[in-house]
């Protein structure tokens, strides 16, 4: 090849791949300020600004005591008849039982002694009434339990009097708690970060999430599917959804660390129904392997949790709540004006 021609496509490949080099460092650079949520996960550690927000992010228990009322088949009470009276005359037996409900609720407020808390209604909400049906007679009952107490606890706060619900709103699945605290002094770590956006999530915007599933505080990260978001307004990620992660705070990073911010709160998953055949007592000395049973038996419908899809509420719908709400907030005891501020 003559000296020319070798120089001519030097110079070509220079200046191809300087066009490369370029287009690469252009689009790193988009990628790092264009105002949206992060879909890469960071290189830079955020354990600090996590550690912070689990101090603010509390474990919930609810319990809901029942009296149940056992009815004779053939009086054939049915559901519209029930009253204190017919109660009082027909019921031939009483029982007190229990339901509880964990979840996770987040410290928005303190001042003084009032701490405010953001939580998913579902998970303090219990049904007043529960009935069952006779086999004999299906239009007849056959027990109706009424709730006669309702306790709610918050882990890790100090020492004070009940868990009061100030707001609920049970369509958009958002409440708010408080607790008047013993002391004044009381060291309580309230969420201190930015309301974000979420019609800035793509397909593919990383998030995380703290909460108690199954008990445990723990930090998961998913990624955002559907960000126009599903009938009921909530947004779809793929985290691994468990029991006690309803109420759980969801964030994002917007242009890299250190700019987290609040994107809303973890509420629902998607699962199946299923029906299963239960002994009518307990059978403790029962062993692995199939055996014969010749007892009684009852159905029970229970939910299998479809893993990997978690519905959570944008936090554009607690603002609104919020705001909605501001009368009850109040009345209570809150200053609205530096409420998620």
């Amino acid at each position: 090849m003559k000296p020319g021609k070798i120089v001519l496509n030097l110079i070509i490949m220079y200046f191809l791949l300087s066009g490369c080099a370029v287009q690469r460092t252009k689009g790193y650079h988009d990628d790092f300020a264009n105002g949206r949520y992060d879909s890469k996960f960071p290189s830079t550690s955020i354990s600090e600004s996590l550690d912070m927000i689990s101090e603010s992010v509390k474990k919930l228990d609810c319990l809901a005591f029942y009296a149940t009322y056992a009815f004779n088949p053939e009086d054939r009470i049915q559901r519209n008849m029930i009253s204190d009276e017919i109660i009082s005359k027909h019921s031939i037996s009483k029982t007190i039982s229990n339901e509880s409900v964990s979840g996770t609720a987040t410290i928005v407020y303190h001042s003084n002694n009032l701490v405010g808390l953001i939580t998913c209604a579902h998970v303090i909400e219990f049904p007043d009434s529960l009935f069952t049906w006779s086999t004999k007679y299906p239009d007849a009952l056959a027990t109706v339990s009424v709730i006669v107490k309702q306790q709610t606890y918050v882990t890790g706060l100090p020492d004070g009097g009940p868990v009061e619900i100030v707001a609920m709103d049970k369509v958009k699945d958002i409440a708010l708690l408080s607790q008047k605290l013993t002391s004044t002094t009381s060291q309580v770590q309230v969420l201190h970060y930015p309301i974000g956006n979420t019609s800035l999530f793509e397909w593919g915007s990383v998030v995380y999430i703290v909460g108690y599933p199954i008990g445990n505080l723990m930090v998961t990260k998913a990624l955002v599917s559907n960000p126009k978001k599903n009938s009921k307004g909530y947004f779809l990620t793929d985290a691994l959804y468990n029991h006690g992660i309803s109420g759980s705070p969801v964030f994002a990073i917007k242009d890299r660390v250190p700019n987290m911010e609040w994107v809303g709160m973890a509420s629902s998953t998607a699962s199946t129904d299923l029906v299963i055949v239960k002994p009518a007592t307990e059978q403790d000395n029962l062993q692995n392997g199939i055996q014969p049973y010749n007892g009684d038996v009852y159905l029970e419908k229970v939910k299998l949790i479809n893993y990997g899809v978690t519905y959570s509420i944008p936090i554009e719908e607690i603002v609104i709540f919020i705001r909605r709400n501001r009368a009850a907030i109040e009345k209570v005891g809150f200053d609205f004006d530096t409420y998620f501020q």
